[in-house]
This record gives C-alpha cells, sequence and structure tokens, in this order.
C-alpha cells in the first residue's frame, strides 16, 4: 500500500504552531518552587516524627498529614527533574517495565518483524533518528519515550500489529500522533515512564491516604483541635485534586495537539478509524485520565477548522487552571465556616474567601506564568521542535486569530486581580498590620495576609504535681563515675491535666524500654525523644531533683515537653523515677487569609522502677 499524500494545515505566516507545551510551563513552576520547598521539607521532616509521639489521636494523625501533604507538589517537581536530567536511565526502565525490545530481536516472529520495519522506515521518512520498539503486551497501541537530551523512541504493542495489517493508514495515524508529540519535546514530560502519568495513575490512593483518612480519623477522635484541624483538613483534601486537575488539564492538551497534527498529517477520515481501534481496546478505570475520552477527541477531530474548537484547543489548559482556582475559593469558603467566628455565616465567608481570591490573582506566579507562556509561544514554536530533533515540518497550526482570542482569557483575569478588591463586613486580617517602616507613603500596600511563621514557644502548665526537694546534706559529691539504668517495670501511670488515659499508656509504654544514662555532670538522658536531657537542680542523700525541657518547630506548630523527676538511689533497694511530664502542641495555620491558633496539652505522672542495665 502506498503512503497517503501529506496534508500541510499549518504552514503559513498567519498561523502559530499549536498551543504552548503546557507541561513544560508546569515543570518550570514546579521548579521554581523547588529550592524553598526542598529547605521547608527539611525541616519538617525533623520535626514531624517528635510532634508524631506529642499528640494523640486523629489530632496527630492529622498534623502529619498537614506537613507531609505539602511536600506533594515537590516530590511531583523532583521526579520530573530526575527524569529531565536521566532520560536514558528512564528508557532502560520504561523497556524493562513493558518488555520492550528491538524490532530484530530473536524473540519476534519472522512475518512480524517485517511490519515492524515497515513501521520503522514510516518513521524515519519523518522524523530521522526516532528508534522503535517493540513489545509482545496488549495494553495499548504506541507510547513515546525519551531515548535521549535530543532523540526518542515510539513503543508499539501488539494490537498495532493487528491495525497495521486491517487498516494501515489508520496505524500511521497512530504513530503520527506520537510524532506529534515528539515535535513538541513531550516525549520527557510524557509518555511512558512520565511522573505526570504516575500522578494521574496513583492519585485515587493519594486522596485516600492524604485526605480522606485524616478527615475520618480527626473527627471520630473528638480532638480539642478539631475546629482548627478540620479548616485545615478541607484545604488538604482539595489539595490532590488540584494538583491533579492541572496535571490533567496539561496531558489532554498534549493528546488534543496531537491529535491536530496527525489529522492534518494523515486526513481526518484515517485519524477517526483510528479513534474507533483505541475506542474499543481501551481499558476503563480512572488510570486512563492520562488520555482524553475517545469522544472528545472524535469531537475535536471532526471539525478541526471550527473557531471555537480553535480557540477551546488553546483555552483547554488554562481553563483547568481556572477550575483549579475556583476550587481554592470553594476550599477556602468551607475553611472558614467551619472555623465559625465572624464567618459563622455562609455570606461572610464567601465574602471574605472571595476578598482573598481577588488578592491573590495578581499576586500569584500562576496566571502570569500563563500569559508569558502565550505570548512567547509564537516567537520560539518554530525554533522549539529543533532542540529536539525534530525536522517533520510544521502541520499542526493554528489561526493567529483563534490564539489571540485564546490568550485573551488570562489578560482579562489578571486585569480584574489589578482593580481593587471588593469590600465589605467580614474582611481577613491577624490583628493592625504593622508598617513596614517607620513612614508608610501613600502608594505602600499592606501585605493582605498574615505571614504563615510558627506560633510562639508554649509556656509551661500551672496546675501540675511538683515535687519537694529533698533535705539539705551539705554540697553532694557529683558521682565519681557514670551510672547506667533501664527501667524494670512502670509501677504506676496517672493522666493529668485532662489527658485521654491513652496517650498516657502509650507514654508509658515507650518509658517501659527506655535505658538511661546519668553523667558525671548530674545529666541524666534516656535513649528516646520523649524525654529532654534533664539536669540536677538540688541533691540531697541519694534523692536529686531534675528539670528539663526541649522545643521544636514547623511552619505551622511549635511543640515543648517539660520533665520534672526525682530519682532516688537507696543502698540496697531499686532505684525509683518519678516523672512529671508535660507536652503542649501549640498550632498558628493561615487558612483563607486568617491567622488561627489552637493548643493542645497531655501530661502524666509516672513512677518507674528502674535496674541494670
Amino acid at each position: 500500500m502506498t503512503t497517503p499524500p501529506v496534508v500541510d494545515g499549518g504552514r503559513g505566516r498567519r498561523t502559530v504552531w499549536g498551543p504552548p507545551p503546557w507541561l513544560w510551563l508546569i515543570v518550570v513552576l514546579l521548579a521554581a518552587q523547588a529550592p524553598t520547598g526542598l529547605f521547608a521539607s527539611h525541616r519538617r521532616a525533623a520535626a514531624v516524627v517528635r510532634e508524631w509521639q506529642e499528640v494523640g489521636g486523629g489530632g496527630r494523625l492529622t498534623v502529619g498529614v498537614l506537613t507531609l501533604v505539602q511536600s506533594l507538589p515537590l516530590a511531583v517537581a523532583l521526579a520530573a527533574a530526575l527524569v529531565l536530567l536521566s532520560p536514558r536511565v528512564r528508557m532502560r526502565l520504561v523497556e524493562r517495565w513493558n518488555g520492550l525490545m528491538a524490532p530484530d530481536d530473536p524473540r519476534v516472529a519472522p512475518d512480524t518483524a517485517v511490519v515492524y520495519a515497515e513501521m520503522q522506515r514510516f518513521l524515519t521518512a519523518r522524523a530521522p533518528g526516532t528508534v522503535l520498539r517493540v513489545s509482545n503486551q496488549v495494553q495499548q497501541l504506541a507510547r513515546v519515550y525519551p531515548g535521549g537530551r535530543r532523540t526518542a523512541r515510539v513503543g508499539v504493542f501488539v494490537p498495532m500489529v493487528t491495525l497495521w495489517d486491517e487498516d494501515r493508514d489508520a496505524a500511521r495515524a497512530a504513530l503520527l500522533h506520537e510524532l506529534g508529540h515528539l515535535r513538541a519535546g513531550e516525549q520527557h514530560v510524557c509518555g511512558l515512564g512520565s511522573p505526570f502519568v504516575a500522578l494521574v495513575v496513583l492519585w485515587p490512593y493519594l486522596l485516600l491516604a492524604f485526605g480522606v483518612v485524616p478527615v475520618a480519623l480527626l473527627f471520630l477522635d473528638g480532638n480539642p483541635t478539631a475546629p482548627l484541624m478540620g479548616a485545615q483538613a478541607v484545604l488538604v483534601l482539595l489539595a490532590v485534586p488540584k494538583l491533579l486537575l492541572v496535571v490533567v488539564g496539561a496531558l489532554w492538551s498534549a493528546e488534543l495537539a496531537a491529535d491536530r497534527y496527525a489529522g492534518q498529517a494523515a486526513g481526518r477520515q484515517t485519524l477517526r478509524r483510528g479513534f474507533d481501534r483505541v475506542e474499543r481496546g481501551a481499558p476503563g478505570g480512572l488510570a486512563r485520565l492520562y488520555h482524553p475520552p475517545v469522544r472528545l477527541r472524535r469531537w475535536f477531530a471532526a471539525e478541526p477548522d471550527r473557531w471555537a474548537r480553535q480557540v477551546l484547543l488553546v483555552l483547554w489548559w488554562p481553563a483547568a487552571v481556572l477550575v483549579e482556582a475556583l476550587l481554592d475559593l470553594l476550599g477556602g469558603a468551607l475553611a472558614l465556616r467551619l472555623l465559625g467566628g465572624e464567618w459563622d455565616g455562609w455570606d461572610a465567608a464567601w465574602g471574605a474567601a472571595l476578598r482573598l481570591a481577588h488578592d491573590q490573582l495578581a499576586a500569584g506566579p500562576l496566571w502570569w506564568g500563563v500569559l508569558v507562556a502565550l505570548v512567547g509561544w509564537p516567537l520560539v514554536a518554530r525554533r522549539w521542535p529543533r532542540g529536539w530533533g525534530w525536522h517533520g515540518g510544521e502541520r499542526g497550526g493554528l489561526p493567529r486569530g483563534a490564539y489571540a482570542t485564546g490568550a485573551l482569557l488570562p489578560v482579562v483575569l489578571l486585569c480584574l486581580g489589578l482593580l481593587p478588591g471588593p469590600a465589605g463586613p467580614g474582611t481577613v486580617s491577624d490583628g493592625p498590620a504593622p508598617s513596614a517602616t517607620p513612614s508608610a507613603g501613600p502608594g505602600d500596600l499592606p501585605s493582605p495576609c498574615p505571614s504563615r511563621s510558627a506560633p510562639a514557644p508554649p509556656s509551661p502548665p500551672t496546675d501540675l504535681p511538683s515535687f519537694e526537694a529533698p533535705p539539705p546534706s551539705g554540697a553532694a559529691p557529683a558521682p565519681e563515675r557514670e551510672r547506667a539504668f533501664r527501667t524494670v517495670r512502670v509501677r504506676t501511670v496517672t493522666p493529668l491535666s485532662g489527658t485521654p488515659p491513652g496517650t498516657a499508656r502509650d507514654l508509658a509504654d515507650r518509658l517501659g524500654r527506655a535505658r538511661w544514662r546519668l553523667a558525671a555532670d548530674g545529666t541524666l538522658t534516656a535513649d528516646l525523644d520523649a524525654v529532654p536531657a534533664l539536669r540536677t537542680t538540688s541533691v540531697g542523700g541519694a534523692t536529686r531533683l531534675l528539670y528539663g525541657e526541649r522545643t521544636g518547630t514547623t511552619e505551622v506548630s511549635a511543640t515543648t515537653t517539660w520533665v520534672w523527676a526525682r530519682l532516688h538511689t537507696p543502698e540496697g533497694r531499686p532505684p525509683e523515677l518519678h516523672l512529671v511530664r508535660a507536652a503542649t502542641l501549640a498550632t498558628r495555620a493561615v487558612v483563607a487569609c486568617r491567622a488561627s491558633a489552637s493548643t493542645t496539652t497531655s501530661a502524666a505522672r509516672l513512677v518507674l522502677e528502674l535496674g541494670a542495665p
């Protein structure tokens, strides 16, 4: 069968070479946030384990999730950086996972090898340097992936062989679709082994782990931090779908643009026949979200020259970003409503959330990045593919009028953000805003939100029992040598300050396995984080009093642990260690531009019997 004529529908001065490669913009935006996110994640990791031990129940789990979920965009950015910096490593892993091999591999049947040789000649004629790899799997037709920085590979699967025999033109259209990705350099950000595709596949599990389970445990536990944590949990529950929406929108835009290129190169009717085969063989489930529904793809390909569809192709990803902003608005209003107070009614909560959205519209980098990409893409579009080794023509273009119309959306939204914000009751604040300088000029604008700084270290509880100082017996010499102990058993454990019995028992279980070291300078230390280093404050005979405290902070919390202790080491009897331990978690969260604080204290009194290690 002869090769069908190539239709060049994108050449000319009055066209723009398709929509911008939005996946690359996502990579740039995530990379810009990575340095600060990496530093913040390091600080969170150092403190989250300590907080996990200090607070019980659902509040404890929610604090941990609130800390970890902030690292989700950073994790996606690091994964994208790894696959971008090591394309050949990704290539080897992809080929191992998918069973991809060379067409002349001995495991390939001779008659099938002839078909693969024809496919390779077709690819080479249109994109020299593109390598074909084949697999005996049956899940899909063909997918692109990187072979190096400027080279790409196309993996084809068993259904492609059948399609090649039954409808060769439709099979060629499927290969042209993959070459449409290569033209945009998208083999590095989508296709086989893409971290963005992996996010789409894994998102139900991420939503369950980071959203549903912590929120459910929080309210079932009845933790006193529930009002504050519930508001934060709403934002956590929306964090994964919001990130997913932006990624899926970019992936769908890339697929629709590749369809447009394939349709102009192979013909619309041929492309539609290829969609029929994709629709029959596509598996269901949420894992297929990284491709648009076949019905939508067929609708775009049916009349690609319709002006409205051309504008929609340009606007597809910006529209997804706009929906993500509306989810932010919904989450902010719901979080404020849960906090109550001056936002006890829905009208006040919606008004405050709307004012916050207006303040953040022009201040954030996202819409400015969209506008820069739309304005700059026509200037670099014809040079961009050459960076990926593409020399296959300029099909798939869009009329400049339709492209410019699509670019009006970020312009309009940014203009709205620069206008004065809506006024009304319920303005969000954190008290009077201090001036940035002693004499602020009339043009200075106050920050619309309070800073996301950690709370001040909490003060110790005042209603705890204390130990009487031992009778004075003169200056007691320090021990001549170090002494070591271990906890033989926990004699008694008594919850204090309204601490749940389960929390006190957890502490007793940890201390029941502790080992202790009394240094020559009178410092008593344990081999677990539940007890800070205790320093001797007074000594009388075989009894000494000790005290220690420790504070750890994250971006949203400060946790202080205090321990008062009495160590009695009489001759001929087992040593005893009496402890009064208190821990207070102070949380300060900025929810919808409102700073809210909460404190939770757990305290217990324990008597430990010590023995030789």
